[in-house]
């Protein structure tokens, strides 16, 4: 190739794979599909799937769960990098974008709302506001979706960057309040209001190899996010035939036969 042609596509390929790169990160409100079983997942960056995002649709954990699931279902992902539930934060989840009247809007049969990673930057914390705001955030999917069940997941755990040379964490994340405030928070949440929950802090714990950077899952990370949350979703929702979701559930229960 002419050395001059290639000088001039340089510019031009990195310019596309920017763009390519900023679309594939931008948050959408996903639209439900018509006469599909829906499950919105509202979340951060790692429920909109950061760690895989050149190929999100498909590596992604709630794409992944969407296949496990089967064709009958739509798991909706409603994630926004950098979201907290906390309503004074850098990106506050419901003020500075209505994706969860949109997910309300979708009608879903469940939500999987994971939130606290963000929440626990330094700039962020206060541990009062934060129980205040995702009981907040909690009313709003009840009052919308009277019939809905609410799952809670507790925030993944936090490891330092291994591309620290000082061992921080990324992002300026306190691991010590994802593990000590938040993840409790949310169990005391889910306890106070008798709701399911799916513990992925105790899941992640002592497996940094499944993160990028310390914070967001890499594609083996995401896959065992799936099956570990299809399986709990199975489990809490589906044991005794308490509410529609799980009745005649369709799909794979391995893993690898949803890839």
């Amino acid at each position: 190739m002419n050395p001059w042609l290639l000088l001039l596509l340089i510019p031009a390929i990195v310019v596309i794979g920017g763009a390519i790169y900023l679309w594939k990160s931008t948050p959408r409100k996903e639209k439900p599909l018509p006469g599909k079983r829906r499950i919105a997942c509202i979340g951060d960056s790692i429920t909109f799937g950061t760690g895989v995002v050149m190929r999100r649709e498909t590596k992604a954990w709630t794409y992944i769960l969407g296949r496990m699931l089967g064709d009958s279902f739509q798991v909706l992902n409603y994630g926004i990098p950098g979201a907290t539930a906390l309503l004074e934060s850098e990106v506050m989840y419901k003020e500075a974008h209505d994706f969860v009247d949109a997910a309300v809007q979708a009608e879903p049969e469940a939500y999987l709302l994971m939130l606290g990673t963000n929440d626990a930057k330094t700039v962020n914390w206060c541990a009062e506001d934060f129980y205040r705001d995702y009981n907040r955030m909690i009313d709003r999917m009840q009052s919308g979706s009277p019939a809905a069940r609410i799952v809670l997941m507790t925030p993944a755990t936090a490891f330092p960057n291994p591309k620290a040379k000082d061992g921080s964490v990324a992002f300026g994340i306190d691991a010590h309040t994802v593990h000590s405030q938040t993840a409790p928070i949310v169990r005391q949440i889910a306890q106070e209001r008798s709701l399911p929950i799916i513990d992925i802090h105790n899941f992640t714990e002592g497996h940094p190899d499944w993160f990028n950077d310390g914070i967001h899952p890499n594609a083996e990370g995401n896959m065992r996010l799936a099956e570990f949350i299809f399986q709990r979703i199975v489990d809490t929702l589906g044991r005794n035939g308490e509410g529609k979701l799980y009745h005649g559930l369709c799909g794979s229960s391995s893993l690898e036969a949803a890839l």
